[in-house]
């Protein structure tokens, strides 16, 4: 993870998301990071984390990211974020998204 200050992740999160700059983002996530999809389920590892973004950002997908809490232990934080945003769907409604 190129930041030092869990609490700033979302934030470069989205800002790098809403550009589309999916390899900016990706490159926040050690390569085998865990991520809670939307349905519960924990994918491992980049190229799945990788999937499921590029699908919001092909989805034209605006997220707004806020810090909860993070828990670090030597160079690995586990972080709290919550997260709202703006899919269309395939008729160019917008749909709201939370997660």
């Amino acid at each position: 993870m190129s930041t030092h200050h869990p609490e700033a992740w979302p934030c470069q999160f989205t800002q790098h998301f809403n550009a589309g700059a999916l390899d900016a983002v990706m490159e926040l996530y050690e390569p085998d990071a865990r991520f809670v999809a939307q349905t519960g389920e924990t994918l491992v590892g980049r190229d799945r984390i990788r999937d499921v973004l590029a699908n919001l950002v092909r989805e034209n997908t605006r997220l707004l990211g806020r810090f909860v809490k993070s828990v670090t232990v030597e160079r690995i934080a586990l972080l709290y974020s919550n997260f709202e945003g703006t899919p269309v769907d395939a008729s160019g409604t917008s749909v709201g998204l939370r997660h």
